[in-house]
């Protein structure tokens, strides 16, 4: 990863820019793939799975370690993209039943 060393306030805002396409287009591809998870689950109570979650926190909080960033940072952010996920997850459980 390189983060490069901007001039101005409008070189790092277009950076932010650039790679705010690349996050949506992952959260999208994720999405697609927690959506495609509610097929494969029993009952709705399987889709908030604690220990996938904790397995998860631990996963990136590693990433972040690895890359030099705050970790509580990286945990934050995913323990709320999580819940929204759960929720995207519910609804197309919902939706296959």
């Amino acid at each position: 990863m390189t983060i490069y060393e901007c001039n101005c306030l409008g070189d790092i805002r277009a950076n932010i820019d650039l790679i705010d396409g690349k996050i949506v287009s992952l959260l999208v591809q994720r999405g697609k793939y927690v959506m495609q998870a509610a097929k494969y689950k029993k009952n709705i109570t399987e889709v908030e799975d604690q220990a996938r979650i904790k397995n998860i926190i631990t996963k990136v909080r590693g990433y972040a370690k690895q890359m030099d960033f705050d970790p509580n940072t990286i945990e934050q952010i995913y323990r709320y993209l999580i819940q929204v996920y759960i929720q995207l997850e519910k609804e197309a459980f919902t939706n296959l039943k």
